[in-house]
């Protein structure tokens, strides 16, 4: 879904509480489509000065807690340049080191034994010095790590900029290839978006556009794994 809005506890957050269809907005699979597509607006009302002279003071009482100064800001990003987090880091050596935690699949991987397609088992002479440094080669070859770039929301999000999470493309992580990095986690940051809505008090009036800030929430992409491409329906 591309944004949802968060529940409120005020009287004013319970009544405007609309669903994304209300909005113009539709269902989708998150992790199929993270990061979101741009949205194609059209450009703001002039008559309404309150989506182009913004009050900072009112809209940061607004939205709060939310506002996280690591991944939003009001004005454009002065660094523009990619930023990633891999999970690991080089020691003196300059070899590659992991800084969390070794996935089961790799620390359960036996190495003490081969098992042959008649179902034997051929002993191998894999020191445990050699175990780890293969361990730790595989946790590089197949980590995903989270690309994190700053992305314009345009003029009917506030904060405006935010800094959203992008799988690497075409690099397999698998061996064999095949595998390739794909989103896996999402997390959510509140924002606040200009909505508009038409209201109509009677049917001899004419409809009256009632515009506010209200909060939503915009998905943002956590974490990367390594999986198998999506199926097509193309045999």
């Amino acid at each position: 879904m591309l944004v949802q809005c968060s529940n409120g506890q005020s009287n004013e957050q319970k009544r405007y509480h609309f669903s994304p269809e209300q909005m113009g907005l539709k269902a989708s699979n998150i992790l199929d489509e993270v990061p979101l597509v741009d949205l194609i607006e059209p450009a703001p009302s002039i008559d309404d000065p309150r989506i182009t002279e913004l009050n900072i003071t009112a809209l940061r009482l607004k939205l709060g807690s939310n506002f996280d100064p690591n991944v939003m800001s009001i004005n454009a990003p002065v660094d523009k340049d990619n930023m990633s987090y891999f999970g690991f880091r080089r020691n003196r050596m300059g070899r590659l080191i992991p800084t969390g935690t070794m996935p089961d699949y790799l620390s359960k991987i036996d190495f003490k034994y081969l098992t042959l397609t008649n179902g034997s088992k051929l002993r191998t002479k894999i020191s445990s010095k050699l175990k780890r440094k293969i361990q730790q080669f595989l946790w590089a070859y197949s980590a995903c790590p989270v690309i994190y770039r700053w992305k314009d929301l345009g003029i009917r999000f506030w904060p405006r900029y935010l800094k959203t999470g992008y799988c690497p493309e075409n690099i397999s992580c698998s061996v064999p290839p095949g595998m390739t990095c794909r989103p896996s986690a999402t997390t959510h940051k509140t924002l606040l978006r200009w909505y508009c809505k038409n209201h109509i008090h009677s049917s001899n009036s004419s409809p009256h556009k009632y515009c506010q800030w209200i909060k939503v929430e915009y998905p943002v992409l956590a974490e990367c794994s390594c999986s198998c491409p999506p199926r097509s329906n193309n045999y």
